[in-house]
């Protein structure tokens, strides 16, 4: 289903350009926030939580964005029949759920504590808002948030 929208060996490209991205600004970030040696033996873990950031975590968050957008629809229709001014906020749980999945992961693969997990995850977010607005190209294609 992934490869069937576009040119396949563009899609796998961006894919590797986007892991190997990530994958940088997470390690850099446990450089600096836990230690050298954390950062050192854990680099496949790093790796791997890369990847599942830019390929499962979109799709996970994607389909509960689905669920809630489809909750928020019926409570906004049920607020304008009421009195005309419902709207939809539960699509703005979007990033927030994608923070909480990757503070999670980086806890439990990286088996370090929730103090440096949280660290690790709001340096990795914050930088890749700032390249986002840099290389908005990169944005269409992981859709982090």
């Amino acid at each position: 289903m992934l490869f069937q929208s576009g040119d396949p060996l563009f899609f796998v490209l961006w894919l590797i350009l986007a892991t190997v991205l990530v994958f940088l600004i997470m390690y850099i970030a446990v450089l600096l926030v836990v230690s050298k040696t954390k950062a050192r033996d854990k680099w496949v873990l790093i790796l791997i939580l890369a990847f599942i950031a830019v390929l499962v975590l979109p799709i996970i968050v994607g389909a509960i964005m689905t669920v809630l957008n489809l909750l928020g629809d019926g409570l906004a229709t049920l607020r304008s029949a009421i009195d005309g001014g419902g709207h939809n906020y539960l699509e703005n749980f979007g990033p927030i759920i994608f923070f909480l999945l990757l503070l999670a992961l980086t806890k439990f693969l990286l088996g370090i504590s929730w103090e440096h997990a949280l660290w690790v995850s709001l340096l990795t977010l914050f930088i890749l808002y700032i390249i986002y607005s840099l290389i908005p190209e990169l944005y269409n294609f992981v859709q982090f948030g």
